[in-house]
């Protein structure tokens, strides 16, 4: 894999993101099977709507589409990359956060369905757009079930959704605008294994008791996602099978109780491509400070943020030419990037043979929230993508240049 690596590396420049399709089709083929298996249980519409945020290069949402499912975006590129890759009507949903009103206009215009997550941003929407059709996303005020608190989106501690509390301004300010709320949803946070398949459940439960509570003639309930892969190599895949399992009855109860309902919706980001790509970049450095072993790369906050944002774990492994035995030397080392900033740490006190400089890096779990989290901070150009289709490496983004990042100063 070295020569492998290091070809491509000289092709396409480093550091490089690599998605490998078939693992991507895998993922679009399971996420399928979870839609077929819930329709066939509870004789209900489901829509999976694929987070565009994860990733939204054309190549990985050509696919998605190729397997029937649906898509939501919260920004006018998310909208238009989707509309380009020829998703439309009812298969886009409009999920967004304190947006003006411009695009509020673009997304009434364009006659999608837009999830608003606030009173005030459904006062907004009213005044503007009375008599219309719109979904809310409600916070059952149940703890998130994201990997980090800043991705948690539920309890008391997150900036999403409209409390229970609220709900009768809520729906004060929609009858003021003739507004009709066909649909609720909810989101627990991002990133559940099998372990948290209880507490997914549980604010399941609570959601739906809210829009008993509450709402009548709801059409759609949207049940979020945060469908999680597991980042280590020990951890088990999340058991999709357990997740229908474990939500069958409770949604057949629900209906039987709620039959205007129609559909549900649910949200798997970063099960779809996350495992389907990885970073490669090169090893630029090799020094032990004081009792640290220090790893350096180039591969950067700017490239990948996801560690330094949010102390997340990524397996990283080395290649090398040089045939390893027995006799080379291990040792403990954090492994960093190329930006001048304490925080830039890729990770920590990982258990390695003893690199060069020139051998590869490998960073894995790298098809969700790395690209589209990517950045220029400290004027570093941003990465290509490439896809790897059977024996074929396919570019799918060009390397950024120095002069596509000038090009848009106004001098």
């Amino acid at each position: 894999m070295f020569k492998f690596y290091k070809d491509v590396l000289a092709q396409y420049g480093s550091p490089l993101y690599v998605y490998d399709e078939q693992t991507l089709r895998n993922s679009c083929y399971e996420i399928g099977w979870f839609k077929a298996k819930l329709e066939e249980s509870i004789k209900r519409t489901v829509r999976m709507h694929y987070s565009t945020k994860a990733n939204s290069n054309p190549a990985i949402l050509s696919i998605i589409k190729d397997y029937g499912l649906s898509v939501d975006c919260m920004s006018p590129y998310e909208l238009a990359i989707n509309e380009k890759c020829d998703f439309s009507g009812d298969d886009i949903l409009y999920v967004c956060n304190n947006i003006d009103v411009d695009e509020m206009r673009l997304v009434h215009d364009k006659s999608y369905l837009i999830c608003l997550d606030s009173v005030s941003q459904v006062s907004t929407w009213g005044q503007h757009f009375p008599g219309t059709n719109i979904m809310v996303r409600i916070n059952p005020g149940v703890t998130g079930v994201g990997h980090s608190e800043k991705v948690n989106t539920s309890g008391k501690l997150t900036k999403f959704g409209i409390t229970e509390d609220n709900i009768p301004l809520l729906l004060n300010i929609a009858n003021k605008y003739d507004l009709r709320i066909i649909g609720i949803h909810q989101h627990l946070g991002s990133l559940f294994l099998n372990d948290k398949i209880p507490n997914y459940i549980a604010g399941v439960i609570a959601g739906l008791s809210i829009i008993e509570k509450y709402f009548s003639n709801i059409e759609i309930i949207d049940l979020g996602g945060g469908f999680g892969v597991p980042y280590k190599f020990e951890e088990p895949k999340l058991s999709l099978s357990s997740v229908v399992y474990a939500l069958v009855p409770v949604l057949k109860e629900f209906i039987c109780k709620y039959p205007s309902v129609k559909e549900f919706k649910f949200e798997p980001g970063r099960y779809i491509p996350c495992e389907a790509g990885i970073i490669i970049g090169t090893v630029t450095a090799v020094e032990k400070r004081y009792d640290t072993w220090w790893v350096g790369t180039d591969i950067g906050m700017n490239v990948l943020v996801r560690p330094s944002m949010y102390d997340s774990y990524h397996e990283i492994g080395i290649q090398s030419p040089r045939d390893w035995d027995i006799t080379n030397k291990v040792i403990h080392a954090n492994f960093c990037g190329n930006i001048c900033e304490s925080g830039d740490i890729l990770g920590k006190n990982r258990i390695i043979v003893m690199p060069k400089v020139g051998d590869v890096v490998v960073v894995q779990n790298a098809g969700a929230y790395g690209f589209s989290m990517a950045s220029n901070y400290t004027g570093r150009p941003r990465p290509a993508e490439v896809m790897i289709v059977g024996d074929d490496v396919r570019l799918i983004r060009k390397q950024e240049t120095v002069e596509d990042m000038m090009r848009n100063i106004v001098w």
